[in-house]
C-alpha cells in the first residue's frame, strides 16, 4: 500500500487554482469582482486571443497598500470577511481570499497599485506563484491587473482551452452580466484591439440594458416590481414578441451576485406557461434582494451556485413576480371570430390527389379554398379583442398546473437518466424499462405511417380535416406546420448534397444585435455561408443578409437567424 504523505505547496496551489479557475472566464469574473468590492466606479476589460495572451483589468478602486501587496497574492488573505460569522451577512462579492493566489499559481501575473495615502504605486510581477519582482512606480489610484501566458505551467489544463472564438464568447458574456450587475459603474470592454462596448454610469438599469442589447429586446421590456415580507424582485423581463432559443439572456443577481440556477429557470419559464412557442424562451433581467443570512453562497469556489434556505417559497415568489409583470399589462389578449362562414359542400379535393401532393404544391393554393396565406387580415374588421380578467382561482389553477407539469417533467427527466445510465442498474430494472422503450419505439413508427388522406374541410383556417379512404379514421393537419416539416425536408437534401439554392435579396435584411449576438454570426460566418445565408458587416453591432436559401424566400428571416445563431451558442461549448 501506497505511504501516506503531505504534498508541497506548489502542487497544493495548482489543484487549487483548478477549482477556482477553470478558463479564462473565470479569472475575468474574480478580477471585475475585485474591482468592484474595491469600490470603483470605472473598469476597463481588455482580452486578447480570448484571455489566452492577455487579461488586463484596469479600475479607479481604493488600491492595495504597500505592505499588504505582497499577502493579497496568499491563500486565504482576504480584507471582506474576519471570522466565519461574516459568511452570515456578506455584502461582497469575493470572501475566500483564493482568487488571486490561484490566478498567480497558473499564469504570469502583473500589478500595479496605489491607494489614495500613498504618494507612490507599487508594481510587482509573480510566475507561477513565485514573486519575480517588486518595485515602486508611479500610477494612477487604483488597480491593474495583467495576466499572460495562462496554465504555462499546467500542459494539461491548457490542452483542453476552447478555441479563441469560444473562450471569447464565454468573457463576453460574463462581462456582459457584471455589467448589468452595476448599472452605476462605467464598464469598458476592449476584445482583440477593438472596443467592443462600454456602458454609461446611471442609476437606472434600462440605460445599461440599452447599450448592451439589440432594439427589439429593448422595446419588448416589461417591468418587474415585487415585494413581499423576505425578498424583494426587481428588473425586466420580456414581453410575448421577443423570444430566443437558448436561456443564455435569463440573467438573475441574488444580492447583485450574478447566479446560475437552473430551477429559477423553470419557474421563471413557468410565468408564461404556453404563451411562448416550443423551445423558446423569455429574456429576463431580475435582481433579488433577500435576507443574505437566508442564502448560502459558498457552495463553490465560482460563486454562480447558491442555496436559499426555503427554496420553492424564494422561487414560487419569483414567479409570481413574473406572472404579476405579465398580466398586469394586459398583454394577452382573446381574439374572437364574430362571424365565420364556410361551406365545403363542393370544395372535397378527388381521392386520387394525395394530401402531400397538396400540401407540397403549398404556394399554389394560396388564396385558395383550401389554404389561406393571411386570413386574418381579409377578415380584420370581424376580430374582437377582449381583455381577460384574471381571478385569484384563475390563478390558483395556473400556479397548480404549472406545478403539476414541473413534477411531470422532473419525473421523466429521472426516467431518462437512468435510461442513460441502465449499465449502473440492475437486470430487473433493466427489463422494466425495456417494454417502455419499445413502446415508444413503435409509437414513433407508427406516427411516422400515415395512410392516403383526403381533405373534407378546414378548421379555423388552419387545420386541414382530411379522413383515409375507408373513412374509419379522422385527422387534422397544421397547414403551416406541415408546410415547414416540407421545406426542412428539402433543404435538409439540398444541404446533404452541397447543393443549396439561393435567392439575393431585392432588399438585403439589416439585423442589428448586441455585442454578444454580433460576435457569434461573424464567428460563424462560415457556418452560415454554407447553410445558404450570405453575411456581411454593417455598421455597429449590425450585419447585412444579402442572399437566403430559396425555401425561406416567404419565411421570417430574422427569425431563421436567429434560430441558427441561438443553436451554435447552444453547442458552442461542445
Amino acid at each position: 500500500m501506497a505511504k501516506i504523505h503531505l504534498l508541497d505547496n506548489e502542487t497544493i496551489n495548482k489543484i487549487a487554482a483548478g477549482e477556482v479557475i477553470e478558463s479564462p472566464k473565470s479569472i475575468v469574473k474574480e478580477l471585475v469582482e475585485n474591482s468592484i468590492d474595491a469600490g470603483a466606479d470605472e473598469i476597463i476589460i481588455e482580452i486578447k486571443n480570448g484571455g489566452k495572451s492577455l487579461i488586463r483589468i484596469t479600475d479607479n478602486g481604493k488600491g492595495i497598500e504597500k505592505d499588504q501587496v505582497e499577502d493579497a497574492f496568499m491563500r486565504h488573505c482576504t480584507s471582506k470577511i474576519v471570522s466565519s460569522d461574516d459568511l452570515n451577512s456578506l455584502h461582497t462579492l469575493g470572501f475566500r481570499g483564493e482568487a488571486l493566489a490561484s490566478i498567480a499559481a497558473v499564469a504570469h501575473v502583473e500589478m500595479i497599485t496605489r491607494t489614495a495615502e500613498d504618494s507612490s504605486g507599487t508594481i510587482i510581477s509573480i510566475e507561477g506563484g513565485n514573486i519575480v519582482s517588486k518595485e515602486a512606480i508611479g500610477c494612477p489610484v487604483g488597480t491593474t491587473i495583467a495576466v499572460t501566458e495562462l496554465f504555462y505551467n499546467v500542459p494539461a489544463r491548457k490542452k483542453f482551452m476552447k478555441s479563441d472564438a469560444s473562450e471569447s464568447g464565454n468573457i463576453n458574456e460574463i462581462v456582459v452580466s457584471l455589467a448589468l450587475s452595476k448599472e452605476n459603474i462605467s464598464f469598458k470592454y476592449i476584445n482583440n484591439g477593438n472596443i467592443a462596448f462600454r456602458t454609461p454610469k446611471t442609476n437606472n438599469l434600462l440605460n445599461t440594458i440599452s447599450s448592451l442589447y439589440e432594439k427589439d429586446l429593448y422595446n419588448s421590456l416589461l417591468k418587474v416590481q415585487y415585494e413581499t415580507n423576505n425578498i424583494i424582485i426587481t428588473g425586466f423581463t420580456t414581453n410575448l414578441n421577443y423570444y430566443r432559443g437558448n436561456r443564455k439572456q435569463q440573467i438573475v443577481f441574488v444580492n447583485n451576485r450574478l447566479i446560475k440556477h437552473k430551477r429559477m429557470n423553470y419557474f421563471i419559464e413557468a410565468a408564461y406557461n404556453t404563451l411562448l412557442p416550443k423551445n423558446k424562451y423569455p429574456a429576463c433581467f431580475l435582481k433579488i434582494e433577500i435576507d443574505p443570512s437566508l442564502v448560502d453562497v459558498n457552495v463553490h469556489p465560482a460563486k454562480t451556485e447558491v442555496r436559499f434556505q426555503n427554496e420553492d417559497i424564494t422561487l414560487n415568489e419569483i414567479k409570481r413576480a413574473i406572472f404579476s409583470a405579465l398580466h398586469s399589462n394586459n398583454i394577452i389578449k382573446e381574439i374572437k371570430k364574430e362571424t365565420i362562414v364556410h361551406d365545403y359542400s363542393e370544395n372535397k379535393t378527388n381521392k386520387s390527389e394525395s394530401i402531400f401532393e397538396k400540401l407540397n404544391n403549398y404556394d399554389s393554393l394560396k388564396g385558395s379554398e383550401y389554404i389561406l396565406e393571411n386570413p386574418i387580415n381579409e377578415n380584420f374588421n370581424n376580430i374582437k379583442f377582449t381583455e381577460i380578467n384574471i381571478s385569484n382561482n384563475n390563478k390558483n389553477l395556473f400556479e397548480e398546473a404549472i406545478e403539476k407539469a414541473a413534477e411531470e417533467e422532473k419525473i421523466i427527466r429521472e426516467f431518462e437518466k437512468q435510461v442513460e445510465n441502465h449499465a449502473t442498474l440492475t437486470n430487473e430494472k433493466v427489463e422494466n424499462y425495456e417494454p417502455i422503450q419499445q413502446s415508444f419505439i413503435e409509437i414513433e413508427k407508427d406516427e411516422r405511417k400515415l395512410p392516403e388522406l383526403s381533405i373534407i374541410g378546414i378548421l379555423m383556417d388552419t387545420y386541414i380535416i382530411c379522413e383515409n379512404y375507408e373513412k374509419t379514421e379522422m385527422y387534422m393537419i397544421d397547414q403551416h406546420a406541415a408546410h415547414e416539416r416540407i421545406n426542412y425536408e428539402k433543404f435538409l437534401n439540398q444541404y446533404n448534397i452541397r447543393k443549396i439554392i439561393k435567392q439575393e435579396l431585392l432588399i438585403p435584411e439589416v439585423i442589428n444585435l448586441s455585442y454578444e449576438d454580433y460576435y457569434s454570426a461573424i464567428n460563424n460566418k462560415e457556418i452560415f455561408e454554407n447553410l445558404g445565408f450570405e453575411l456581411e458587416n454593417f455598421g455597429i453591432n449590425a450585419i447585412l443578409i444579402n442572399n437566403v436559401p430559396s425555401i425561406f424566400m416567404e419565411s421570417n428571416i430574422k427569425e431563421i437567424f436567429y434560430t441558427i445563431l441561438d443553436s451554435l451558442k447552444n453547442v458552442r461549448n461542445c
